[in-house]
């Protein structure tokens, strides 16, 4: 039996009117320490199908990324409008495809 995949809800592209993130975040660089993520290009909404939590994906130019696990699709607009200042409208609904 295969899993449920992971589907995009919403996404949107980080302008120069959003504020850099307000959270920290890093990764490990693969020697016990930390390193900061490169800048955040575009923000995506995901989750999984017949659930309501969300996970908020922060996506580098480069491809690499960070998430968020919250609640429900609505705390993870606010953790974006918080970190970022990305208004609602602001976000684009994507087909459904897999992410």
């Amino acid at each position: 039996m295969n899993a449920p995949s992971l589907m995009k809800i919403k996404q949107v592209r980080l302008a120069p009117h959003h504020h850099a993130s307000l959270t920290k975040h890093t990764r490990s660089d693969g020697r016990g320490g930390t390193v900061d993520f490169p800048q955040f290009v575009e923000l995506v909404i995901a989750g999984y199908p017949g659930e309501q939590s969300s996970y908020l994906f922060h996506i580098c130019g480069d491809g690499e990324a960070a998430d968020t696990w919250h609640e429900t699709q609505e705390d993870a607009l606010y953790q974006a409008e918080w970190e970022f200042g990305v208004k609602p409208e602001e976000w684009t609904v994507p087909v459904a495809e897999p992410f």
